[in-house]
């Protein structure tokens, strides 16, 4: 069977989605649809907004596009920290971070119990 491949181009905000929701099926510790969201967009930031990702006006932002209260996304913040996916010091992993134009993914999986019967 050939590789499976597949060109997407995307909106920042779904950009940093999909690429989360693929990193995310590798991850022992998952995150659910909402803090994908939530973190999609901090990530899709960009300019001098960028500079200072968690701070208030980013939080605005966010919380304006996603319709969500100042205590609703306090908590998808202490969550993603609690999980590891923002540091302490607000910064995101670099494991979760894609490159800003273009993210190549490869993937190979191997069936060790692939016996012919």
């Amino acid at each position: 069977m050939k590789a499976l491949s597949k060109r997407l181009e995307l909106p920042a905000n779904e950009y940093y989605k999909v690429h989360l929701n693929i990193v995310n099926s590798l991850l022992p510790i998952k995150l659910t649809p909402k803090e994908v969201e939530v973190l999609a967009l901090f990530m899709s930031l960009h300019g001098d907004i960028a500079k200072d990702r968690f701070g208030s006006t980013a939080k605005k932002l966010v919380k304006q596009e996603l319709s969500l209260s100042d205590g609703g996304l306090s908590n998808y913040i202490k969550t993603l920290k609690q999980k590891g996916f923002i540091s302490p010091t607000n910064e995101i992993p670099t494991l979760l971070t894609p490159n800003v134009d273009k993210q190549e993914y490869f993937l190979q999986i191997v069936n060790k119990d692939n016996e012919r019967l």
